[in-house]
């Protein structure tokens, strides 16, 4: 079991899967703060932001060799 609270992980595993799906640009980022700032709003689209520079930065933990471009 793991000392990470739920609510974080939940974090963690939508800020990896926008990642995955290429939400890495600028121009994609703004893309998705407007979507997902619509359904929970401006706080939330932020969290989730933060989360996303994290795990970019912790991208080699979690991502299959080669699928960071690299």
């Amino acid at each position: 079991m793991t000392d990470i609270p739920v609510h974080q992980q939940r974090l963690e595993c939508k800020a990896r899967t926008w990642l995955r799906k290429g939400y890495i640009s600028p121009e994609r980022v703004e893309e998705l703060r407007e979507f997902v700032g619509k359904k929970r709003g401006a706080a939330a689209v932020e969290k989730l932001v933060e989360e996303m520079r994290r795990q970019w930065v912790r991208r080699r933990e979690w991502l299959p060799v080669g699928g960071d471009g690299a």
